[in-house]
């Protein structure tokens, strides 16, 4: 589950997104800055699902903080 592709225009996966969290980041701005997730603005062709990213990496800081 950790290697779960979350943004598929950048290649990113759940556990990166963790790990920059770990480094200190707080919003979806530090996520994109430090992992390049949901700056291309492909992940609506590339994804399986047809959507952007931005509502998953959302969910995934969420749950990130809740543990």
């Amino acid at each position: 589950m950790d290697d779960q592709m979350v943004c598929y225009c950048s290649n990113v996966t759940r556990r990166q997104i963790e790990e920059a969290m770990d480094k200190g980041a707080a919003t979806l701005a530090d996520i994109r800055e430090m992992t390049g997730a949901c700056t291309k603005g492909n992940c609506k062709e590339l994804s399986p699902t047809g959507k952007c990213c931005a509502p998953v990496i959302m969910q995934i800081m969420e749950d990130y903080r809740n543990k």
